[in-house]
């Protein structure tokens, strides 16, 4: 009975045993499954990160070399607000075209500036010339009054662009042959034939334009229309007996000039015409023809 009952006993214990590996080896093996695909997921997202991070870099690099690549970018990403924008060879070439043109206008802007920079808005100038003068209706076979040779210098001031203001004072010396002729009766007053030399300060001014100039405006072709105011200084002894006192105070001339200009040195042609007679009894309006040679600053 004895041996029975401990035959019984060793019997229970060792399905007890045995049901407790069991269970502890079950447990085992689902702790190992659960790990194992932990970290199987761990690796999966892992690889997703890093698929990511390639794929941006990808498209960084991509977005560096040439810009469209942006556009696929956001159309991958299901961005509307781009997918609509297809860029092919004609917009590249137009956008290019623009582009070129833009700088070329900058180019251009930055040129004119530069020339308004360095162009010689304002110039001072003195010259010296010759002049004949004669007067209106005046002959050339010695009848009436005959013109003579004088001289002028003078100084100027001119501002501006291609067209251009000038003003200044000029002293001018006139040399007019004058005409009386007798009362034809034996031993009356003869005919007198004599010069009278005068000077007068005219001051000029004048609205010009170049036809042709340096890029700097420093050389050039110059016409010009303007009017000067005239008034005699002293008059000179004569036969006449003419002295200040019989010529007008002042008078208006009108000008007209051609000029050339080489750098510093200047040429040019003016003609002055009087629309007043200087004297009060007459026919005396003068008409001068001058040539200046100057120099400029």
């Amino acid at each position: 009975m004895k041996t029975l009952t401990k035959t019984i006993l060793l019997a229970a214990g060792v399905c007890s045993t045995s049901i407790v590996f069991g269970q502890q080896n079950s447990t085992d093996d689902r702790y190992d499954r659960n790990d194992r695909s932990s970290r199987r997921d761990e690796r999966r997202d892992d690889r997703r990160v890093d698929d990511r991070l390639d794929e941006r870099r990808e498209f960084n690099r991509r977005n560096e070399e040439e810009p469209r690549y942006n556009n696929q970018y956001e159309e991958r990403r299901g961005d509307n607000r781009r997918s609509e924008r297809q860029y092919d060879e004609r917009d590249l070439s137009r956008a290019y075209d623009e582009g070129f043109e833009d700088g070329q206008r900058n180019v251009e802007t930055t040129e004119r500036q530069e020339h308004r920079q360095n162009y010689k808005h304002f110039t001072f100038g003195v010259y010296g010339g010759a002049n004949s003068t004669r007067f209106e209706g005046e002959s050339v076979d010695g009848q009436n009054l005959t013109g003579r040779l004088g001289y002028q210098l003078g100084f100027f001031v001119r501002g501006g662009g291609r067209i251009y203001g000038q003003v200044g004072a000029e002293y001018l010396t006139s040399s007019s042959q004058f005409f009386k002729p007798g009362d034809g009766q034996v031993n009356g007053i003869k005919d007198i034939t004599s010069n009278i030399d005068q000077r007068y300060l005219h001051i000029p001014a004048y609205i010009g334009v170049k036809l042709a100039q340096s890029e700097r405006g420093v050389s050039g072709v110059r016409l010009s229309l303007g009017a000067e105011y005239a008034t005699p200084l002293s008059t000179d002894k004569n036969d006449f007996n003419l002295g200040n006192a019989d010529f007008q105070a002042a008078t208006i001339n009108g000008l007209a000039g051609l000029g050339f200009d080489a750098g510093p040195i200047m040429l040019d042609f003016v003609y002055h015409y009087g629309f007043a007679d200087v004297l009060s009894s007459g026919n005396s309006k003068r008409r001068i023809l001058g040539i200046n040679l100057g120099f400029k600053f």
